[in-house]
């Protein structure tokens, strides 16, 4: 077994605060939901805008601050360590009601936040007190009931009549699907808890319908409802689990280089100007008039906030001896100053992003929506000013960078999760600087902790860039790369200025956007790609519900005589499922549009002070849409195992293996071990797999790209997973690559688990092909390592080499988690042992201990390359 290299911060300080942090448990906090419900509650009749500004100056005024030993930045969104704000105007949290009410039964909660683990649940749900409980249940919820996004979004769809509603599941279906996640013993402690007198499933034929006691097939449909991703019961999942839009608009990048420009202060200035200068006359006089008052509510909120921690940190300082005085002293000084004025040193800038990430947060009320971007570009120039001028050593501002990034990773989701270094600058010029081998270094000394950091490689890069961004890797994972050139040229292609496109950071998973200056965001809307499969060979319905056409009706595929048909219905299937996706995300940003504005964001985002119109409103100077796609393995291989099988090998007729699919291959082993043996599979340099996969990406590309935003962009795809394998395998029946229903289907662009054969070059050549198309919300691909490829320099120069060649060839982004096959297994049998294993899920990175165990269980499942 071997494990990563063993790494510290660079100073006793921060060393304590990432004890600290991993000593304290997973909480929820419900001070900003009250805070906001009473602002709402008395600004009943004022505009959305002035109602969100109201909520976030009520929270900022007295939500618990605090500031904690050997801190020197400041700044909380939550009165508990690991501690998550509550959007409860956004609805995203309705269906907890249980949790709070009974918060130790309730059988969502351990996926309903970031896929946590039992233990994890059990943390989030001790941290809610009794009294805390009942005021969620009987003054804070129902008062949203009716007001949320989520419910507008509802209505929405339901007055459009574009959706029939939820397929209907029977008995069996819902036991193989929970099955599927290995979520029995989850099913049978509900069930006990519940007072069923029910016993645990047995049934092993369809015909069996177990349960029929009362609580136990509720119980069971409302732990898959949990599960499907929506948080709120199976109403936001739409229509048929084929598409999916949540209930948030998430993810993008603030403008942290406007806060740094003018501060706050400036904001509300600004704003102020505008609204003395409106014409009345103006058609739309009302609502920016609305929105210029309330900006300005919200910066001096944002101001008063900060002064309440130099008030703090001046009252502890009285009692603190030194060098703590000084030190709270001087927190005092900075936060009288930043995020309200601009920044003069590079404490006090890097003080004024975290201070900005914060009152951010608690604006929208997630805490894994937005991403810092580009961090190296905006704080160089107060790094090379201050050491210049002898105001700090590189050791002062590595040690501040330690602190930033495990602040970031305070969070009970995600946190911030994504931040860029390294690539070319706005006029094309290279960019990397010290301050990007510092937040290398720093990442490196506190093992990422769950957070990813994004190495941009342009040709202009230096190699010791490089270098240093894979020996990171020899500590922890957490740490994925892109290329430029093929980055750009997607942005280009979406209408981006050449500038903009070079200055783009990687936001959320692996979703590339330019900074601050759009409302791109690109989470929450969904799609089923081997969904669309399903229907294809099945006239539009779903082998696991009933007998209702939830798709397009394509035509019998006992009646395809050539494999162009099989894809021509495919094709019409995926551009059905990717339409309704796109109208469900339009009636969601309508109805935040409505009613949700996102003012603090605004405030910061070009385009939108200038205009006088909130981003939800396409305010900023871009706006896109999304749709999200993973799977591209399994569906490619699923589509080459048809044409092997049926059309070439002739080894059996299409109507046999679609009747072998609907029985889940059942007396048909043999068939189904061919399928998975001798069938070409996506990952191993062959064109009969990898130039499906490419045709596939091409039609996602295409029918996603022509749609538009009301808003004005294009609509971006992407194909990369969340973490949500597990959820639209478990959906799904039995597919032609041999996988079995319910099973897990293959992540973002990555091959299949176990179907890579010929080394980590043959699935760069793979991959390189098969998304060539203008993928512009990001692809992500995961590989496992072994360790021993970066042991030695020259296994770095070597992989160093490997991943330009990839790169030259055209691929986009490549992400690695260098842990061996032992070392997870021994981190799930002993959790306590390996309390900062960082590894990637998908996009995202995290805590290995913390994820559930299907993800982990998929993360070891994952072929280990030990050679390229």
């Amino acid at each position: 077994m071997s494990q990563a290299v063993i790494t510290e911060p660079s100073s006793p300080r921060t060393k304590r605060l990432k004890a600290r942090l991993l000593e304290s448990p997973y909480s929820l906090d419900i001070e900003r939901a009250r805070y906001y419900t009473r602002a709402w509650k008395r600004a009943e009749a004022a505009g959305p805008c002035r109602k969100a500004a109201a909520g976030l100056a009520e929270a900022l005024a007295t939500m618990t601050i605090r500031i904690e030993d050997d801190e020197l930045l400041v700044g909380v969104r939550s009165n508990k360590r690991r501690g998550g704000v509550i959007a409860v105007e956004k609805g995203t949290f309705n269906g907890q009601v249980e949790v709070f009410a009974d918060p130790y039964s309730h059988p969502s909660l351990r996926t309903a936040v970031g896929g946590a683990t039992s233990a994890r649940a059990e943390q989030f749900a001790r941290s809610i007190s009794a009294d805390e409980a009942r005021e969620w249940s009987e003054e804070i919820l129902p008062y949203w009931q009716e007001r949320t996004a989520g419910w507008l979004k509802r209505k929405m769809i339901e007055a459009a009549g574009v959706f029939k509603g939820p397929v209907k599941l029977g008995p069996w279906a819902w036991i193989k699907i929970y099955r599927g996640l290995g979520g029995l013993k989850g099913i049978t402690d509900t069930i006990a808890r519940n007072k069923s007198e029910a016993p645990p499933p047995k049934a092993t034929k369809a015909e069996a319908v177990p349960w029929k006691k009362p609580g136990g097939i509720q119980a069971l449909r409302q732990a898959i409802a949990g599960i499907a991703g929506a948080r709120s019961k199976l109403q936001d999942v739409l229509p048929d689990l084929m598409y999916m839009s949540l209930g948030v608009q998430g993810h993008t990048i603030p403008g942290y280089k406007r806060v740094l420009a003018m501060g706050f202060k400036g904001i509300g200035e600004w704003a102020e100007k505008e609204l003395a200068e409106l014409d009345p006359a103006d058609k739309d006089y009302e609502h920016r008039k609305d929105f210029y008052a309330s900006v300005s509510q919200a910066a001096k909120a944002v101001c008063a906030y900060a002064q309440r921690y130099a008030a703090l940190a001046e009252e502890m300082s009285v009692k603190a001896p030194e060098p703590r005085k000084s030190e709270l002293l001087e927190i005092a000084e900075r936060c009288r100053r930043v995020p309200a004025e601009p920044p003069a040193t590079f404490l006090e800038a890097i003080q004024a992003m975290w201070m900005t990430q914060v009152v951010l947060e608690i604006s929208y009320g997630l805490d894994n929506i937005f991403s810092p971007g580009r961090v190296d570009q905006y704080l160089y120039p107060f790094y090379q000013a201050d050491l210049e001028a002898g105001r700090i050593t590189r050791a002062q501002a590595l040690e501040a960078i330690e602190e930033y990034l495990i602040k970031a990773a305070d969070s009970y989701v995600h946190g911030p999760n994504n931040m860029t270094v390294g690539g070319v600058g706005r006029n094309g010029e290279d960019s990397t600087n010290e301050v990007s081998f510092l937040f290398l270094e720093g990442f490196e000394n506190i093992k990422g902790l769950g957070s990813t950091l994004a190495a941009r490689i342009s040709p202009k890069a230096p190699r010791e860039f490089l270098l240093k961004a894979l020996k990171v890797h020899r500590a922890t994972g957490g740490i994925a790369f892109y290329n430029d050139a093929i980055v750009i040229r997607d942005l280009l292609e979406d209408g981006f200025s050449l500038e903009d496109a070079r200055d783009f950071g990687i936001i959320g998973c692996v979703e590339p956007t330019s900074g601050g200056n759009c409302f791109s965001y690109t989470a929450g809307n969904g799609i089923m790609m081997l969904g669309a499969l399903e229907m294809a060979l099945n006239r539009g319905r779903r082998v696991l519900g009933d007998d209702t056409i939830v798709g397009v009706k394509t035509p019998d595929p006992t009646t395809f005589k050539s494999f162009d048909e099989v894809k021509d219905a495919f094709a019409k299937q995926l551009g059905y499922i990717v339409a309704h996706a796109v109208q469900a995300a339009e009636l969601k940003d309508k109805a935040y549009a409505e009613a949700f504005p996102c003012l603090l964001l605004s405030s910061t985002i070009e385009g939108c002070l200038e205009s006088g119109k909130d981003v939800t409103c396409g305010g900023a100077k871009y706006n896109h849409g999304h749709v999200n796609a993973q799977a591209l393995a399994s569906v490619a291989n699923s589509l080459a195992a048809i044409k092997w099988a049926v059309f070439d090998e002739k080894i059996v007729t299409l109507e046999e293996l679609v009747r072998h699919l609907r029985h889940n291959f059942k007396g048909a082993e043999n068939l189904r071990q061919k399928l998975i043996h001798q069938a070409p599979k996506f990952g191993n340099d062959d064109p009969r797999a990898d130039e499906i996969a490419a045709w596939v990406a091409e039609v996602l590309t295409r029918e996603t790209r022509q749609h538009r935003s009301w808003r004005g962009g294009v609509y971006r795809p992407s194909l990369f997973s969340s973490g949500t394998q597990h959820i639209e395998g478990a959906f799904i029946g039995a597919t032609p690559d041999g996988r079995l229903a319910t099973e897990v289907v293959s992540n973002g662009v990555s091959p299949a688990n176990g179907t890579e054969k010929k080394g980590m070059t043959a699935v760069f050549h793979s991959v390189a092909a098969a998304a060539k198309s203008y993928l512009s919300d990001g692809t992500a691909l995961n590989l496992n390592l072994s360790p021993s490829l970066l042991k030695t320099e020259r296994g770095v120069e070597k992989f160093a080499d490997l991943i330009l060649a990839y790169f030259e060839m055209g691929g986009r982004q490549v992400q690695f988690n260098p842990l061996d096959k032992a070392t997870l297994k021994d981190a799930q049998a002993h959790p306590e042992k390996y309390p900062d294993l960082t590894v990637k899920v998908t996009g995202y990175s995290a805590i290995f201990v913390d994820l559930s165990q299907p993800l982990q269980e998929d993360i070891i499942a994952r072929t280990e390359f030990s050679e390229t």
